[in-house]
């Protein structure tokens, strides 16, 4: 799924309109979508909603192919198809 305005929920939040419609941001971890209400979000805050330990770090699949690492106190901004995955464990053998 794509990281854009999947949908709108209504909102009953004070200093807005009843009824009125509050964008979604979709973004997927590791295979599963999830939706966040702002077009920015930090990686705490993704490995969080995912249920990812902050030990165990955050990568970003970017449209490339290529990975980068994102800190918990980096902000990501959401853009169309984007995807994280857990950080991989490497282990000497």
């Amino acid at each position: 799924m794509s990281a854009t305005h999947a949908g709108a929920d209504i909102d009953n939040t004070p200093g807005r309109h009843p009824g009125e419609q509050r964008a979604k941001f979709v973004f997927d971890v590791d295979g599963t979508t999830y939706e966040h209400e702002r077009p920015t979000i930090t990686g705490a805050e993704i490995m969080a909603i995912a249920g990812i330990s902050s030990g165990d770090g955050l990568i970003q699949i970017l449209p490339d192919g290529t990975r980068k690492t994102v800190a918990p106190d980096e902000t990501v901004h959401l853009v169309p198809g984007a995807q994280f995955k857990r950080r991989p464990r490497f282990k000497r053998g």
